[in-house]
């Protein structure tokens, strides 16, 4: 993993995690109902994961095969 990569799991996070707290937490945001935090937290959280996770992998995936992977 290197620091490209986590930059730009960071840059996706921001964007799927800030649209997703929208719908998720619209009544919070802009109404009159308390903001739940860790749900808000780990709305974040999911995205960045699930980018690094499917990044190396697919990493992973496409280093040709050795002796010891066959």
């Amino acid at each position: 993993m290197n620091t490209a990569m986590l930059l730009k799991a960071i840059r996706v996070a921001l964007v799927v995690g800030t649209i997703l707290l929208v719908i998720n937490q619209y009544a919070a945001l802009f109404g009159d109902e308390p903001l739940r935090w860790l749900p808000a937290i780990l709305t974040y959280c999911v995205p960045f994961v699930v980018f690094l996770a499917g990044q190396l992998s697919g990493q992973r995936d496409s280093k040709p095969a050795g002796p010891a992977d066959e």
